[in-house]
């Protein structure tokens, strides 16, 4: 036995010391977050995350991206702000804390004295107050290690000040009380149920733990009273306040609370976001709360939705043209070769690393991912490989037109160069922990500049690094116009440089993610594009721009949605298309739109020439399948299996609004008049107000799960259901019949303004491959065997039935004789006919073959 725990021991010891010798491979990018938010913090006019990926971004009011650091191999899992320093403590087994210049961003400590996860943070005094998952809170005086406290036996969620107090709670339940003086424990309580929440208001402390109970603390006489207060459903993540109320987190609603004589009210129910709130922070009237979705939310205190922070560009590119090639490094690993005339792709390759950048060489493609490897491809194919400690993400070439390629990444610049056949990679300069986010050669000097804003020249002769300015906002380009040196920053600023002086200017570019210099001019792209003094927007941020060699006016551009834009004389001439997923349903009432299978929706105009449609806008921000389109007036609204629906400008393609309220697959939505309908899996029935995107009503039906809706009017709606029923809402009265023992995907009606009650007809369809007709009430009056498989649409037009299956048919069903009568086949579909749409305006039935759009006109019924 003696021996066993040896090896125990040894082993735990072995283990510790190997993961103290780790060596992360870090990355690099100015986008937001790319999973879940686990903290914020609110500091004047700053607000602070930290997430999963392993970073702090940096965002103002407005959740514009201010400045990106990564911090932490793994989690970056809390932080704390005072006046003067960022701190992160990072997730085991990168558990440092990491300690920055507040207004530098420069790391200037690395604390290590946890051997476990850092789970809170607290900055009191001239002191740093850190705990974890090694049951442990440490006090750090001038960043060294000042004290340890053992006074948890399981792993310290939260720590916070409170009067003369330190206060810690931990994941057994225990709330320990330790005097600020001698940090002495004063007084403990036990809960039994983890603590995941500690705030002060109105000289009390409140604790929300993990079975949904609220605690209250008070000091009286030197004496703590707890008490509970209120329980919820589930539990209670975050607890903040306004001054005035309490802001509770349960699940992904925001309770507003009450405390007046003691006595806590709950005001008002927000529903905020689909899953999990992380984090809460309230000022200025604004509540902005983060998610397991890598989403930071902002909303008004009475819960009207502001905006949202963007999340990493998980569709975006890279991009390089040089002679008749155009290059695009995608965020999936896909590398793409094009030939720019013909638009046609010539190879591709998939690497295992997201892209960070690109390069087009004579015939080889050079590309730097985000795990640090480097590979030179020539016509598709792995010429030379290698790998580096941390993400590469800036490349230039020599501007000598030699084989050799200038590289940046953390703490150093790299020279790729191919010598009698062979590519060798070295270490040319080094620059402690700074990124260089971009290189530029002018011959003798390199200029590189950095993600804290410094900007170095490097001599090529001894390679020798000289800081030669700072500015508080990462570079994201440097190029040469004229006979200076033009330095682009993040913040939309621009510098040019002389060789002596600078002069800073500030554009209307916010954020800044690339800049280019070509035909004398300068090109900014971000929030938008702005050529010298014109602006193009799109419907998603510019993340990369690319000359086109040997031409004028005309040039790449690269959003944040995949698509890559070939652009002359200002004119959009072409969109290289990043891969989207299989559409899964079309929407064609003026607006001709599409959701798709990987979350994206997108718009498509009719070229009557070509008798095409044509792909206009992608708009991506859903993160699972969209299931519905409808629109409404100069907007376009989607619904998805993410539980959300989104609101777009049809004009600009900018999310502008998000409808929170299902806890399950949005199946289904349509527009009547001034109000949305939404059906979901979850047996809700909800009403929106289209005006002012606020829920009106919302119906509940245990047991059944929503697939398609109809409506005669906003007080009479019909639906269909998994489980075969149809359910009626009738001036707020709901019926439900069971038609089917099969699901009913699709429901639509005869109906049209003069049509008399008794004459109205409900057409339902699904599983079985039989139609159903219904009158109003629901009873059924006839149905008949269309298709020998499933139908997924019927749709009523000009007293004909079209429906749609998955024998890759759709039939046309004349429906003015007694019994419907079949007057025509459209057969030419090689998959199942899962979606289809009728667009009065063009005369056309619209489908898909799960990539592109397929139309047929309505005149052109086969016989």
């Amino acid at each position: 036995m003696k021996a066993i725990l040896f090896y125990i021991g040894l082993f735990s010891v072995l283990f510790f010391e190997m993961f103290q010798n780790v060596v992360f491979t870090l990355d690099f990018t100015l986008y937001g977050h790319s999973s879940a938010v686990w903290d914020l913090k609110i500091d004047n006019d700053k607000l602070y995350s930290v997430g999963a990926d392993g970073t702090l971004k940096v965002w103002n009011k407005e959740l514009l991206p201010l400045q990106s650091i990564t911090t932490h191999g793994s989690w970056a899992r809390c932080v704390a702000v005072n006046d003067k320093y960022v701190a992160v403590g990072g997730y085991k087994p990168d558990n440092m804390i990491k300690v920055y210049d507040k207004h530098t961003m420069k790391l200037l400590h690395t604390l290590k004295g946890h051997a476990g996860s850092v789970f809170s943070l607290n900055f009191y005094n001239t002191m740093l107050i850190s705990a974890g998952s090694d049951n442990t809170i440490i006090i750090w005086k001038d960043f060294k290690l000042f004290k340890s406290l053992k006074i948890h036996d399981g792993w310290i969620r939260k720590i916070v000040v409170f009067g003369n107090y330190l206060i810690s709670g931990d994941e057994n339940g225990r709330i320990a009380f330790s005097s600020l003086e001698d940090f002495n424990l004063k007084q403990s309580f036990e809960f039994g149920s983890q603590v995941l929440s500690l705030h002060a208001f109105k000289n009390v402390l409140y604790s929300g733990l993990s079975d949904g109970s609220m605690y209250r603390f008070r000091i009286e006489k030197n004496t703590i009273r707890a008490e509970k207060v209120l329980s919820f459903q589930s539990a209670v993540q975050s607890i903040v306040d306004d001054g005035k109320f309490l802001y509770v987190s349960v699940g992904g609603k925001v309770i507003v609370i009450s405390d007046e004589r003691n006595i806590l009210k709950t005001v008002k129910d927000l529903d905020i976001s689909v899953s999990e709130i992380t984090a809460l922070q309230i000022t200025d009237n604004m509540i902005f709360a983060s998610n397991r979705e890598g989403e930071i939310l902002k909303y008004s205190t009475d819960g009207k939705y502001i905006k949202k922070a963007p999340k990493h560009f998980l569709s975006s590119a890279k991009i390089h043209a040089n002679k008749d090639t155009l290059v695009v490094g995608r965020e999936d690993g896909t590398i793409e070769s094009y030939n720019v005339f013909s638009g046609l792709m010539r190879w591709n390759y998939k690497n295992d690393g997201s892209l960070r950048c690109i390069l087009a060489l004579n015939e080889s493609v050079i590309v730097g991912d985000a795990l640090g490897k480097l590979l030179v491809l020539r016509n598709g194919k792995v010429e030379a490989s290698f790998s580096n400690e941390d993400a590469i993400i800036s490349c230039t070439p020599d501007s000598s037109g030699k084989n050799v390629i200038y590289l940046g990444s953390r703490g150093k610049i790299l020279t790729l160069e191919n010598i009698k056949g062979k590519w060798t990679l070295r270490t040319i300069s080094k620059i402690s922990e700074e990124w260089s986010t971009s290189i530029h050669d002018d011959g003798e000097i390199l200029y590189f500049g950095t993600n804290i804003g410094n900007v170095y020249m490097l001599d090529k002769k001894n390679y020798q690094a000289k800081l030669i300015k700072f500015y508080p906002s990462a570079v994201v380009k440097i190029a040469k116009i004229s006979n200076r040196i033009v330095v682009f920053y993040f913040d939309g600023t621009y510098a040019l440089f002389d060789g002596k002086s600078w002069n800073f200017q500030k554009s209307d570019v916010f954020p800044l993610y690339t800049g280019l210099v070509g035909d004398s001019q300068m090109y900014l792209g971000g929030s938008k594009l702005k050529i010298g003094n014109e602006a193009l927007e799109f419907e998603a941020f510019v993340v990369d721009l690319a000359n086109l060699p040997g031409t004028r006016h005309s040039f790449f551009a690269s959003l944040s949605n995949g698509v890559v834009l070939q652009i002359e004389n200002g004119n959009v001439v072409r969109r290289f298309s990043g891969q989207l997923g299989a559409i899964s349903t079309i929407y064609a009432n003026g607006v001709v739109a599409c959701g798709h299978e990987d979350g994206k929706v997108t718009l498509w105009t009719y070229n009557v020439k070509q008798n095409t449609f044509q792909l206009t806008m992608v708009l991506d921000d859903h993160i699972d399948s969209v299931k519905s389109v409808a629109s409404y007036k100069n907007y376009v609204i989607s619904a998805s299996n993410d539980r959300t629906i989104k609101i777009w400008d049809f004009k600009t393609g900018k999310l502008v609004n998000m409808l929170i309220g299902h806890s399950g697959y949005v199946w289904s939505i349509l527009v009547v008049g001034d109000i949305l309908v939404s059906g979901g899996w979850d047996g809700k029935v909800i009403l929106w107000d289209l005006k002012t995107f606020q829920k009106l009503k919302t119906y509940e039906f245990p047991k059944l799960s929503f697939t398609d809706i109809f409506a005669l009017s906003e007080e009479e709606i019909y639906l269909t259901t998994l489980e075969g029923f149809v359910v009626r809402i009738y001036k707020g009265q709901t019926k439900k019949v069971k038609i089917s023992e099969q699901t009913l995907w699709s429901i639509d009606s005869n109906y049209v303004g003069n049509l008399a009650s008794s004459k109205v007809r409900i057409y339902t369809a699904g599983w079985d491959g039989r139609v159903y007709i219904l009158d109003k009430e629901l009873k059924k009056i006839g149905e008949f065997r269309c298709h020998n498989s499933t139908i997924f649409k019927v749709i009523h037009f000009d007293q004909k039935l079209f429906t749609a299956g998955t024998d890759n048919l759709i039939k046309v069903w004349d429906l003015t004789g007694d019994e419907p009568k079949n007057i025509g086949v459209y057969s030419k579909f090689r998959q199942s006919i899962l979606s289809v749409a009728l667009s009065k305006t063009l005369g056309k039935l619209i489908t898909t073959d799960g990539e592109n759009l397929i139309s047929v006109d309505l005149g052109d019924i086969p016989k």
